[in-house]
């Protein structure tokens, strides 16, 4: 799934791709589920004509404002990417929704399994839930992640998956970050001592930090058509793998119905 890292590889591309300038025509929209908000009639008409101002993230949104005060959003779900190809191009698979540009490209939403999101509002807020403090932005301080974590009894695997939290981190940095931290994912969230907690604090930054340098190193060298899926995380993900910090078995559990990836001798259960 799109976790931060991935959100904002494609913001990037998109905004190297020079996806802000040209004019938008009517997008096609072949799945008529994937916009939320307005309906789809009045999602193609408010799109058709308009121009990108600029490119934002919040969390695992992609915010595109136009130049008539609406704004686009945008949200892959579990599979989906976004690419910006010549319009005589084929198209890849499983291509749900194109935006023409006036220049003759387009912007092609490739979306397998059909759980993205779109919306077209006054208010980008308008699309997403709560979002708790952005995990590589100034105001993510251990104080910060002190003050989240308070009073929360459920495992921490589970809090960090809470976007209300921290913004944008998902099922595999929320992985990475424990294990780098040291700590078993069915800890209790408010049982965290002070040397753990600012040892999570630096392993979420670490995590999506990594992954960021990573996505932007594979830019450079694959562009015009870099990766949208890497494996920049250490924690091995196969039952038997060896830890790479002490060399026995990485192990799954189940936290909250969500898999966990831990090594058991690292990150003791107490």
């Amino acid at each position: 799934m799109p976790e931060l890292p991935e959100v904002e590889n494609t913001r990037q591309y998109l905004l190297r791709s020079g996806l802000v300038g040209p004019r938008l025509g009517a997008p096609e929209i072949t799945w008529a589920k994937t916009v939320h908000e307005p309906s789809v009639g009045e999602f193609i008409e408010g799109i058709a004509g308009r121009h990108v101002t600029d490119l934002l993230r919040r969390g695992k949104y992609l915010i595109a404002p136009l130049d008539d005060e609406q704004f686009l959003v945008m949200h892959l779900g579990m599979t989906g990417s976004l690419r910006i190809h010549d319009g005589q191009r084929d198209p890849p698979a499983m291509v749900r929704h194109t935006f023409p540009l006036d220049d003759g490209r387009e912007m092609r939403f490739i979306d397998p399994r059909k759980f993205g999101h779109l919306w077209l509002l006054p208010d980008p807020a308008g699309a997403m839930r709560k979002m708790g403090v952005e995990p590589l932005e100034p105001a993510f301080t251990v104080p910060a992640l002190v003050e989240a974590l308070a009073g929360r009894k459920a495992p921490i695997k589970a809090i960090l998956l809470e976007q209300s939290v921290i913004a944008g981190l998902g099922n595999l940095y929320a992985d990475e970050a424990l294990f780098l931290s040291g700590i078993h994912p069915e800890r209790a969230a408010n049982g965290l001592s002070d040397d753990e907690t600012r040892a999570l604090h630096a392993g979420i930054v670490e995590a999506l930090s990594n992954s960021v340098a990573a996505y932007a190193a594979e830019r450079d060298a694959q562009w015009p058509d870099p990766p949208v899926a890497l494996s920049p995380w250490s924690t091995p993900r196969s039952v038997g793998e060896p830890c790479p910090k002490c060399q026995g078995s990485v192990q799954m559990i189940r936290v909250r119905g969500r898999s966990s990836w831990h090594c058991p001798s690292c990150q003791p259960a107490s």
